[in-house]
């Protein structure tokens, strides 16, 4: 048997516009897909957290063409909590197809995309992520390795608590590795990357750590 591996990479497609996204930079600087509520070849419903250039733009975001209906749920500044209703485009459909039915992998949640990288989690054997990857290297594909791991089920729920400011914290702690032995960035500086003061952000991640430590060993 052979054990499921975790690869965490930061990807960047050989040209995104084509898949639809570019055109949600024009106001977007990035965003973050935290759960998946349903998700086919073809269409999905995300949760996604928007960290937007300016105001939030609802309305902009409704005519972007993979999407059809977006909601904002809650915001909190310049971020938006949004759950997302959309067809993919047909050239990442077939990707999508091929991901699942050829490689056997599939991608574990949140994963982030900014106007140039999607940063994100791929699960499968050693094997069949090899084999991905040499496919999406053939076709023109560029990526960066950022950790691999054996896969332990996500636990549900652990970040759905976790206010958009909350999130955008912690995953811009664990990217920028804060949580790493020894720490690549120190609290300050994390806080300087993120543009709010040193005791904001400590507030904002324990009191997330705190509702993903609930969310794990909650009885």
């Amino acid at each position: 048997m052979s054990d499921l591996m975790m690869l965490r990479l930061n990807y960047n497609p050989p040209d995104i516009l084509e898949l639809g996204y570019g055109e949600m930079f024009r106001k977007i600087e990035e965003v973050t897909v935290i759960k998946p509520l349903m998700q086919t070849f073809d269409r999905f419903i995300f949760v996604c957290g928007v960290v937007w250039k300016g105001e939030p733009d609802i309305d902009f975001l409704n005519d972007v063409s993979l999407v059809e209906s977006a909601s904002e749920i809650s915001r909190e500044g310049n971020m938006s909590l949004i759950m997302v209703y959309g067809k993919f485009p047909e050239i990442y459909t077939d990707i999508i197809r091929k991901f699942f039915d050829t490689f056997n992998c599939f991608l574990e949640f949140p994963a982030r995309l900014t106007e140039k990288t999607l940063s994100g989690t791929i699960v499968g054997t050693n094997d069949n992520i090899n084999r991905f990857l040499s496919f999406a290297k053939a076709w023109g594909a560029t990526y960066e390795v950022v950790s691999i791991r054996k896969y332990l089920p996500h636990v549900e729920g652990a970040l759905s608590n976790l206010t958009p400011r909350q999130f955008k914290c912690m995953e811009a702690a664990v990217r920028l590795g804060y949580f790493d032995i020894p720490r690549k960035i120190n609290s300050r500086e994390l806080a300087s990357e993120l543009g709010l003061s040193h005791a904001t952000v400590l507030e904002h991640i324990k009191k997330a750590q705190r509702e993903i430590f609930h969310a794990l060993f909650k009885e």
